[in-house]
């Protein structure tokens, strides 16, 4: 038989029992109420920083001292490896009996020692022009990239969640704003570090086997430059789609509502981090699509060139009119030492049969035996 529990909560000391509870709910709202409000702060503090450093502290430069000297370096290391691939391209053409090969060859030189010395500075170049367009995107917005982004992440705004959703919010910001401000870091050291080995990627030039270096690293700093852009158009323009204000209107930029708006623009702006952190990668894989399909497209015009269909057609012919030349050499000359053998075989038996045959010995002369009788 079951023994009916006693609930001790009855009578007098059910008061004490309100208390007691009361008192943990509101220590435990009391608890989780200042960590969702520690982590808010922490990720509007990080958030700062990152878009600051958006606009200040990833700024490159690639013509300081130090920097040249590196390049320098590299240079010098880069002149003993065009000269070993271009060997290398020389002697595969030698023994493919492969003109073409020769002409790669001096034309991978000449794009290795000018793809060296104007690397550095279009990339400068396009580093000092991916800045003014970004200024030029956040201007015409009539916003800077930090107004664009508290669109989204309006952190006053979020005290009216509750403690448990303010925890969970500002830890995600948090770990976005930090990975942000790591990939803007990291497009800064790459950038350096590729911009340094321009001298050994373009080395690559001089042999056919090498020349994918080249390519790779146009692939690679432009993915690194332009995606800058990519940060800044995301926040920017989505900005401009979820608020309604962008260089159209030329209206101010309002602050997030309340309630269930504003948890809509942080999951909104929480996916535009998403994206700005994978800026580098999505601006690679356009780069590289985009490349080979210009370069299935150019190799699709240039084979379907008359011009190219003449000079291949009378390639095809010189080469086999050569081929039959070589062969009609070869076999003349081993028709005519065939004849050449025949002849003088002929003239050998000749002379063998002209010879006098020796003629046979007499007979030897019967002897006679004493008795008169033959023998």
């Amino acid at each position: 038989m079951a023994v009916p529990m006693l609930d001790p909560c009855i009578g007098p000391v059910a008061f004490a029992c309100d208390a007691a509870a009361s008192t943990q709910n509101a220590a435990s709202q009391y608890v989780l109420g200042g960590l969702g409000s520690a982590f808010v702060e922490g990720a509007a503090q990080v958030g700062e920083l990152a878009m600051s450093a958006l606009d200040s502290t990833t700024t490159i430069d690639l013509g300081v001292g130090w920097f040249q000297a590196n390049v320098s370096v590299i240079a010098a290391v880069a002149l003993p490896v065009v000269v070993g691939l271009f060997v290398v391209q020389v002697l595969t053409a030698v023994l493919r009996r492969e003109p073409g090969g020769l002409v790669r060859a001096v034309v991978g030189v000449g794009k290795a020692l000018l793809g060296a010395v104007l690397a550095l500075a279009v990339t400068q170049v396009a580093l000092t022009a991916v800045d003014g367009i970004c200024a030029y995107i956040a201007g015409a917005a009539g916003m800077t990239v930090a107004e664009a982004a508290g669109q989204f992440f309006d952190f006053a705004a979020m005290a009216s969640f509750a403690p448990g959703l303010q925890l969970l919010m500002g830890v995600a910001l948090t770990v976005g704003f930090v990975l942000l401000w790591g990939v803007l870091l990291f497009r800064k050291a790459a950038l350096v570090l590729v911009a340094v080995f321009a001298p050994i990627a373009f080395a690559g030039s001089a042999w056919d086997q090498t020349r994918v270096w080249t390519r790779r690293w146009l692939e690679v700093v432009a993915a690194l430059v332009f995606s800058k852009v990519v940060i800044v158009v995301a926040f920017v323009v989505g900005a401009s789609a979820f608020t309604g204000t962008g260089p159209a209107d030329g209206e101010a930029a309002t602050p997030s509502p309340g309630g269930a708006a504003g948890l809509s623009d942080t999951l909104v702006g929480i996916l535009l981090l998403a994206i700005a952190v994978w800026a580098p990668w999505l601006t690679w894989r356009f780069v590289h699509w985009s490349g080979m399909e210009a370069a299935a497209v150019m190799h699709g015009a240039v084979a379907a060139n008359p011009i190219s269909k003449v000079a291949r057609s009378a390639g095809s012919t010189t080469r086999y009119a050569a081929q039959q030349v070589a062969m009609s050499a070869v076999t003349g000359g081993v028709g005519s030492a065939v004849r050449g053998a025949g002849a003088a075989k002929a003239a050998g038996g000749a002379k063998v049969g002209a010879l006098p045959h020796p003629s046979p010995p007499p007979p030897a002369p019967a002897t006679r035996r004493p008795g008169g009788e033959g023998s």
